[in-house]
């Protein structure tokens, strides 16, 4: 015990010694290369401040002393000559300076693209508003002026050359560096000190590797109940020479919910109760970790016939109380994944998930489960997918038009949302909307469809309509954009908006404001998919919009279902008393359109007439005629239909 206290020791003061020569060095090495620095940065400035001069020209600044004119353009030259020189010379500004009535102008100065692009470009004789004593002294001063300053610029070191024209006054030439890039050559000095210190100090290698094997069963064990960790199963795992092994996760369905009751003093005592209840019943050549706060891992070698986890995770009483003060009972789901050490882990906790959404205490990882995985990896890499359209613009809209039978023409086209993948293939928002939506990209989608409908009908009369959700009217932002937008559209009349009254309703205050905007610009709003969940008139009269557009599901099904007809019919009626636009979508056949006919739906919208295209076309494939009303036979199915451009 003695001799180990004494290793110790010695091992902590070698280590303190280690520590305190490195932290000299590198005290040292920066501050010498730190006035190394200082001096080329002094040398540069000067350099650059010098030059100034000789860019300008002598005759310059007798002109402007003089009170002679300089042109505008002669100004624009010399400012783009010293932004050229600045650029060539990393340096931050150039510039020079007059002094008139006790006040500092620019007399030429070089801007950068940041400048140009804030409207902070210095033109001539611009006030210097900010200058400071040493700026002013140096038009009474012989010598280079040096000071680090601040301005609307930036954080700067600055040097003041004064020189006299040929008339005798003063004008100075200076030249501005930033902190920030000295401060980064000073921080780059420090790491290759700290480098080169790591390499002469020999003994780090030493005193690392016996700190790291005194510490590495600390990392490596919970401290809370005293079980190996996280860190232990994966070194376990990488090292084990089994390459076929069976791995369960436990979740502890309860825990999160026990420590904000009780704490996380008594979330622990739970954890380790249970780690001690499998670890006495684990098969002998099993191991047994604390994953996470919530969770357990037994691992053993890969047997078809072992069923040992499975009976001792489904033995647990869950109606005998873990702990008794207090009372605690908790409830498991388990995950088990047999195999490839390499997927084990990430195989069992897609099983623990199913089981815990199936409400089931043991999932075993099957083809079932692996079909979820291929969906996980599947919707990381579209999501991958839709960012990048988003970047690249591949996300267009597409037209499809919308037919009234009552004049026989295109009254409208709705504008649908479609992805062009990096192959050139085009998906439909049944392929990546939901990824949309669950990466928190719907108001992209929608200010992106938006941006390019305002730009393709803004010159044309052509009627057109967008989704919208509620989520696009909550965002204060999309609001703003979108309200913008219709201040300079010429004809805002000829814009339809549909959203969905399930999300209208939810956020009906909101949504009622956002109608109210829109139509106040003479923008129409239509409720989408009417007929689901429990639509009803009254929250049309409610939200007060121009019209509904009937739900696909019902419009299929008006020639098969009585009672839809006798629904579809009745909501005809009454939007025609309320004096409500009514549009069927998904229009498929012939019999569907005698059906809508019969109900006295007149506009129309599906592949009957017209599939979805990238430009707009003013032909249908099938138009309602006289004769066509009175008979004729049974069209073919819109699959077989071409998109006619």
């Amino acid at each position: 015990m003695i001799k180990g206290s004494i290793r110790t020791k010695w091992i902590m003061a070698g280590f303190v010694v280690f520590v305190i020569s490195l932290l000299a060095y590198v005290y040292y090495t920066y501050h010498s290369t730190r006035n190394d620095i200082m001096q080329s940065v002094d040398t540069r400035l000067l350099n650059a401040a010098l030059s100034v001069k000789h860019i300008l020209g002598d005759d310059y600044h007798r002109q402007l002393n003089a009170g002679l004119h300089v042109s505008r353009s002669e100004y624009q030259q010399k400012s783009r000559q010293l932004s050229e020189f600045a650029n060539t010379l990393d340096i931050a500004y150039v510039y020079a300076m007059i002094l008139k009535d006790g006040q500092v102008h620019f007399s030429a100065s070089s801007y950068t693209q940041k400048d140009q692009n804030t409207g902070k470009v210095t033109q001539l004789l611009d006030l210097y508003p900010e200058a400071t004593d040493a700026n002013k002294g140096a038009f009474y001063s012989t010598e280079p002026i040096f000071e680090i300053s601040k301005d609307q610029w930036g954080h700067f070191k600055t040097i003041f050359i004064p020189f006299v024209d040929s008339n005798g006054v003063t004008y100075i030439t200076g030249a501005d560096i930033t902190i920030y890039d000295l401060n980064q050559r000073l921080q780059l000095s420090a790491s290759k000190a700290a480098a080169m210190a790591s390499f002469f100090f020999f003994i780090a290698l030493l005193v690392a590797g016996i700190y790291i094997f005194l510490l590495k069963r600390a990392i490596s064990t919970d401290s809370a109940s005293g079980f190996a960790n996280h860190i232990a199963l994966e070194y376990f795992i990488k090292k084990s020479p089994l390459h076929h092994m069976q791995l369960a996760v436990i979740w502890v369905n309860e825990i999160e919910d026990i420590n904000s009751f009780y704490g996380t003093e008594v979330g622990d005592r739970v954890m380790k109760n249970l780690l001690e209840h499998f670890n006495k019943r684990r098969p002998t050549d099993s191991r047994i970790f604390r994953l996470a706060t919530n969770k357990i891992v037994l691992l053993t070698s890969f047997d078809d016939n072992n069923n040992s986890f499975v009976n001792i995770i489904e033995e647990y009483n869950c109606s005998t109380p873990l702990l008794t003060n207090p009372f605690i009972y908790i409830t498991l789901c388990a995950g088990i994944a047999n195999g490839n050490k390499s997927m084990l882990l990430e195989n069992a906790h897609i099983a623990a998930l199913q089981a815990k959404q199936g409400r089931h205490t043991v999932v075993n990882y099957s083809k079932a489960l692996h079909d979820v995985k291929s969906q996980y990896q599947y919707n990381v890499e579209m999501a991958k997918e839709v960012r990048e359209a988003f970047e690249n613009n591949r996300i267009v809209p597409y037209f499809q038009a919308i037919y009234d039978s009552t004049h026989n023409k295109i009254i409208q086209y709705e504008c649908l949302a479609r992805m062009i993948t990096c192959q050139g293939e085009i998906l439909k928002p049944d392929a990546f909307l939901n990824v949309v939506n669950r990466s928190r990209m719907d108001g992209m989608l929608t200010r992106s469809m938006l941006t390019q409908c305002f730009e393709r009908f803004r010159k044309t009369s052509i009627c057109w309509s967008i989704n919208i959700t509620a989520q696009d009217m909550l965002d204060p932002g999309l609001s703003e954009f979108l309200e913008g937008e219709l201040k300079r559209y010429p004809q805002p009349r000829n814009i339809t908006l549909e959203l969905l009254e399930t999300e209208a309703i939810a956020n009906f205050s909101e949504v009622k404001a956002f109608i109210a905007m829109v139509r106040q610009r003479g923008v129409k709003v239509f409720i989408d998919d009417f007929g689901t969940g429990y639509s009803n008139i009254s929250n049309v009269l409610k939200l007060e919009v121009d019209g509904i557009k009937l739900d696909g599901t019902l419009i299929r099904q008006i020639i098969h279902d009585k009672d839809i007809y006798l629904y579809i019919e009745h909501i005809a009626s009454f939007s025609k008393q309320l004096n409500l636009q009514l549009i069927a979508e998904w229009v498929e056949n012939k019999a569907i359109v005698d059906a809508l006919l019969k109900a006295n739906v007149t506009l129309m919208q599906g592949y009957y007439f017209a599939e979805p295209a990238p430009q707009i076309s003013s032909r249908l494939k099938k138009t309602i005629t006289a004769q066509s009303l009175i008979g004729g036979s049974a069209e073919s199915s819109p699959n077989t239909f071409s998109q006619t451009e």
